[in-house]
Protein backbone atom coordinates (compact mmCIF):
# COMPACT_ATOMS: atom_id res chain seq x y z
CA UNK A 1 0.00 0.00 0.00
CA UNK A 2 1.72 3.44 -1.25
CA UNK A 3 1.24 6.37 1.85
CA UNK A 4 2.19 9.66 1.68
CA UNK A 5 4.34 11.73 4.69
CA UNK A 6 4.28 15.20 5.21
CA UNK A 7 7.46 16.69 6.80
CA UNK A 8 5.90 19.31 9.64
CA UNK A 9 9.21 21.75 9.07
CA UNK A 10 9.50 21.59 5.57
CA UNK A 11 5.64 20.56 4.54
CA UNK A 12 7.52 18.19 1.66
CA UNK A 13 5.81 15.52 0.70
CA UNK A 14 7.02 11.52 0.85
CA UNK A 15 5.54 8.77 -0.61
CA UNK A 16 6.83 5.66 1.12
CA UNK A 17 5.56 1.51 1.65
CA UNK A 18 5.71 -0.88 4.49
CA UNK A 19 6.99 -3.96 3.63
CA UNK A 20 6.43 -6.67 5.98
CA UNK A 21 6.48 -10.37 6.35
CA UNK A 22 3.17 -11.30 6.59
CA UNK A 23 1.70 -8.33 4.26
CA UNK A 24 -1.55 -8.40 6.65
CA UNK A 25 1.12 -7.98 9.70
CA UNK A 26 1.12 -4.02 9.34
CA UNK A 27 -2.44 -3.93 10.38
CA UNK A 28 -1.54 -5.89 13.76
CA UNK A 29 -1.30 -4.19 17.19
CA UNK A 30 1.42 -6.60 18.25
CA UNK A 31 3.59 -6.76 15.32
CA UNK A 32 6.97 -4.65 16.14
CA UNK A 33 7.82 -2.68 13.05
CA UNK A 34 11.48 -2.01 11.96
CA UNK A 35 12.47 0.60 9.89
CA UNK A 36 13.88 -1.60 7.84
CA UNK A 37 9.93 -2.40 6.50
CA UNK A 38 9.86 1.40 5.60
CA UNK A 39 10.94 1.96 2.36
CA UNK A 40 10.83 5.38 0.59
CA UNK A 41 9.71 5.12 -3.23
CA UNK A 42 10.99 8.43 -3.51
CA UNK A 43 14.14 9.31 -5.27
CA UNK A 44 16.42 10.74 -2.39
CA UNK A 45 20.22 10.63 -1.15
CA UNK A 46 20.95 7.97 1.17
CA UNK A 47 21.37 10.71 4.26
CA UNK A 48 18.30 12.24 4.13
CA UNK A 49 17.12 8.74 3.25
CA UNK A 50 17.54 7.92 6.52
CA UNK A 51 16.45 10.85 8.18
CA UNK A 52 13.15 10.72 6.70
CA UNK A 53 12.61 7.03 7.18
CA UNK A 54 13.56 7.97 11.00
CA UNK A 55 10.93 10.55 11.09
CA UNK A 56 8.14 8.38 9.44
CA UNK A 57 9.34 5.68 12.17
CA UNK A 58 9.07 7.85 14.72
CA UNK A 59 5.43 9.43 13.50
CA UNK A 60 4.11 5.55 13.05
CA UNK A 61 5.28 4.52 17.04
CA UNK A 62 3.97 8.27 18.36
CA UNK A 63 0.65 7.58 16.65
CA UNK A 64 -0.04 3.84 17.37
CA UNK A 65 -1.02 2.56 21.06
CA UNK A 66 1.21 0.68 22.52
CA UNK A 67 0.06 -2.87 23.81
CA UNK A 68 3.27 -4.32 25.06
CA UNK A 69 3.61 -1.43 27.68
CA UNK A 70 2.97 -2.57 30.74
CA UNK A 71 -0.58 -0.92 31.46
CA UNK A 72 -1.18 0.69 34.47
CA UNK A 73 -4.12 0.32 36.71
CA UNK A 74 -6.30 2.21 39.29
CA UNK A 75 -8.27 -0.21 40.27
CA UNK A 76 -7.65 -0.98 44.13
CA UNK A 77 -8.68 -4.48 44.39
CA UNK A 78 -6.18 -5.68 41.99
CA UNK A 79 -3.60 -3.69 43.47
CA UNK A 80 -3.94 -5.48 46.64
CA UNK A 81 -4.98 -8.90 45.74
CA UNK A 82 -1.95 -11.31 46.78
CA UNK A 83 -1.18 -13.69 44.15
CA UNK A 84 -2.17 -17.18 45.57
CA UNK A 85 0.97 -19.67 46.92
CA UNK A 86 1.64 -22.12 44.79
CA UNK A 87 1.62 -25.46 45.75
CA UNK A 88 3.94 -28.25 44.22
CA UNK A 89 3.43 -31.93 44.14
CA UNK A 90 6.83 -32.69 45.60
CA UNK A 91 6.12 -30.39 48.49
CA UNK A 92 2.47 -31.55 49.22
CA UNK A 93 1.92 -33.19 52.21
CA UNK A 94 0.27 -36.64 52.40
CA UNK A 95 -2.00 -37.45 55.08
CA UNK A 96 -0.62 -40.78 56.83
CA UNK A 97 -3.12 -43.14 59.02
CA UNK A 98 -2.03 -44.02 62.46
CA UNK A 99 -2.44 -47.56 63.66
Amino acid sequence: MKMIYTQPKTKIKYSYTLKTEPTEAMYWETYKLLKSHIKLTTKETAETKKEIIQEIYDDILSREPNTRAKRTTDDKVQKERKAAKPTHAKTRKTKRKTW
